[in-house]
Order: C-alpha cells, then sequence, then structure tokens
C-alpha cells in the first residue's frame, strides 16, 4: 500500500471518529450546539478530503516516516483544539450557571431588603 492512500485512509477514518466523538459530546452537553456544528463541518470536510483528493504524485514526495511525522502533528493539532473547544464550552456553562444563581441571589436579597424595610416601618 503507498503512502498517499494510507493517508486517504487514514483521513476518512479520522473524519469519521472526530464526527462520533463529536456527536457524543453534544449529547452529552460536554459541547455546545456551536462548537459541535463546527467540529461536525470540520469532521465532513476531512472526510471529504479523504475521499475526494487523488494522491498519485503523493507517492513520490511523501515517504513512510513523512507520512508517520504528519499524522502524528496532525493529530496533535486536532486534539489540541478539540480539549481547548471543550475547555471552553464547559467554561461558557459554568458562567451561564453562575450568571443564573446570581440572579437567583438578587432576588432574594431585594426580597429581604423588602420584608427590613417593612420591619423597620413597622417599628416606628
Amino acid at each position: 500500500m503507498q503512502a498517499g492512500d494510507l493517508l486517504r485512509i487514514i483521513m476518512i477514518a479520522t473524519g469519521i471518529f472526530l464526527w462520533v466523538i463529536t456527536l457524543m459530546s453534544l449529547a452529552k452537553r460536554r459541547m455546545t450546539d456551536t462548537f459541535s456544528l463546527i467540529w461536525g463541518m470540520v469532521s465532513i470536510i476531512i472526510i471529504l478530503a479523504g475521499i475526494l483528493l487523488r494522491p498519485a504524485g503523493w507517492n513520490s514526495i511523501i515517504s513512510k516516516t513523512a507520512l508517520i511525522l504528519i499524522l502524528l502533528v496532525g493529530f496533535c493539532v486536532i486534539y489540541c483544539i478539540y480539549f481547548i473547544c471543550r475547555q471552553i464550552s464547559d467554561l461558557m456553562r459554568r458562567n451561564h450557571e453562575l450568571a443564573m444563581q446570581l440572579a437567583i441571589l438578587k432576588k432574594q436579597n431585594d426580597e429581604i431588603m423588602e420584608q427590613l424595610e417593612q420591619l423597620t416601618d413597622k417599628a416606628e
């Protein structure tokens, strides 16, 4: 098997794996809808690139060791960007929860202040 054909197969497999992981992250609420949509499109682009690109001249340019190096760097970059997106999604979710808790606390504070005003009016 030539290096170009191997690269195509790995690109298709990576795109499918990335698409499945993205759907699982969306289902488990680990990633926001926007990031999931973006990663879904990226995975489809990777799959289409693997299907449509014809590595006719790549076999003479890319050796097996260069292919391994390219794949290793590519996987590391994709993993790092995916990890950052999941962390940002988690922070966005936490920020939203904190905003909701703050709104509840402000409402409770207003109610307590209103009760305190009523008690001080009765005391006078």
